[in-house]
């Protein structure tokens, strides 16, 4: 979600910022951030740039980071696809702290969807 809100040629930009805006809260689990993180270092994008982003998101009124619990990893290890640990670290986050998840990937909708968890609107 913050890699579309950041850039304004990705595909869900609009639908992205429009999203976060009409939030009340941001509820962050830190792995979130690390994944931002992975993205721009993939990309080669100068330190100080990300830094920068990391801040104005981390500084948000709106922001709330949390950091993930043991319980996250162990629910994230105990679900089939191993490929795909970082997502289920997240629905696991949302499926524990009973928030709807805010996500544009459909694979990770569709288990979040099976396992119960509520779907942020876009």
């Amino acid at each position: 979600m913050l890699i579309f809100d950041t850039f304004e040629d990705s595909e869900f930009h609009s639908q992205a910022s429009k999203g976060l805006n009409s939030l009340v809260r941001w509820y962050l689990p830190d792995i979130v951030f690390h994944e931002f993180v992975w993205f721009f270092k993939s990309r080669a994008i100068e330190q100080s740039k990300v830094r920068l982003k990391i801040e104005e998101y981390l500084t948000n009124e709106k922001s709330l980071f949390s950091t993930c619990t043991p319980d996250d990893i162990r629910f994230a290890m105990d679900l089939k696809n191993y490929a795909n640990y970082n997502d289920h670290v997240i629905l696991s986050f949302a499926k524990r702290l009973e928030l709807p998840l805010f996500t544009f990937d459909e694979d990770l909708e569709r288990v979040a969807r099976k396992l119960a968890v509520r779907i942020a609107r876009k």
